[in-house]
């Protein structure tokens, strides 16, 4: 990493916004959470995030030149996200993109009720592209399930006779694009269309921001007081993101012991650091953010995110 005159480190440009979609992602804070701790530890060399969930944060330390160890309870996610470091190491693709050729294929509402409970790199699939609110458990449209499958399949397959049928639906003259990959063709979709109720094409969205993402880091699927961690105190920045107290509960962390956590943030020997919206620790720095639990809402509520140290 380089430092300026203050001994401060230097973020460097271009750090790309990568994460698998996920409930609660840091992915537009990231970058803010990052350059605080590093105000508290700017000799650190190793970040461990610890209930990393997407791994916003892992990939965003990885981009800024720490040693990244990225760790996750719950079992499918980090499955997936190795599968996905697995195919990208060895150039495994499909003629689509990263994927198997039927994982492009449009998922209704029928077989994602089907997939998400399936302990299988597909039904993780679906529960992170098609569920609504990156919650993994309810799928992602309502009544406009029809109107966005026609919408992927022009977009992914160039299928005329659904160009013909959403055109007579929405009262539009939707063009074919003839752009050379599905997202440019996704991107060019929504400027054609004017309704944001029908532009979006989320799970293409979602899809892409798999595609985008690069091994850059280890993985280990543990809880997170069960992750060995050896590298020098002085060199070392441990990291947790939790299941918010009295908020929406994540596949894994229902019954989570926040007294016990509490506890092995206090006395942990390294320096920590815990995002929340509360809790019983010192607080060093603030940042609003938009809520990602409202997405349907024109007007997004604004939360405030805090950062708490173990330094009492």
């Amino acid at each position: 990493m380089q430092y300026d005159l203050f001994g401060d480190v230097i973020i460097p440009e271009g750090i790309k916004n990568l994460r698998v979609p996920y409930m609660g992602s840091k992915n537009k804070i990231a970058i803010d959470l990052l350059r605080e701790m590093l105000k508290v530890k700017p000799k650190a060399k190793y970040f461990y995030d610890l209930c990393a969930g997407g791994g916003s944060m892992s990939f965003t330390a990885s981009q800024i030149g720490l040693k990244t160890h990225y760790n996750e309870l719950q079992t499918s996610l980090v499955k997936f996200i190795d599968y996905i470091f697995n195919r990208l190491e060895k150039g495994l693709k499909g003629q689509y993109g990263l994927f198997p050729d039927d994982f492009y294929n449009f998922i209704d509402r029928d077989e994602f009720m089907k997939l998400k409970d399936e302990d299988s790199i597909k039904g993780q699939f679906a529960r992170i592209c098609y569920s609504f609110g990156n919650n993994q458990r309810s799928y992602l449209f309502g009544d406009i399930e029809k109107t966005k499958h026609l919408a992927h399949n022009i977009v992914m397959f160039r299928c005329e006779k659904s160009l013909k049928e959403l055109n007579g639906l929405l009262d539009t003259d939707i063009k074919t694009s003839n752009l050379l990959t599905w997202n440019e063709r996704r991107l060019d979709f929504m400027k054609q269309v004017k309704d944001r109720k029908y532009k979006e094409l989320e799970s293409l969205q979602n899809l892409q921001n798999l595609e985008s993402l690069q091994p850059i880091f280890t993985t280990s699927n543990l809880s997170y007081k069960e992750v060995k961690i050896n590298t020098p105190i002085d060199e070392t920045i441990i990291y947790l993101d939790p299941p918010y107290r009295n908020t929406a509960k994540y596949i894994e962390g229902k019954d989570f012991n926040y007294k016990e956590l509490d506890q092995w943030f206090l006395d942990n020997k390294y320096t920590c650091f815990m995002s929340e919206y509360n809790a019983p620790h010192k607080v060093i720095f603030e940042i609003d953010k938009f809520s990602l639990m409202d997405n349907s809402k024109e007007k997004k509520k604004v939360v405030k995110e805090k950062l708490f140290w173990n330094n009492s």
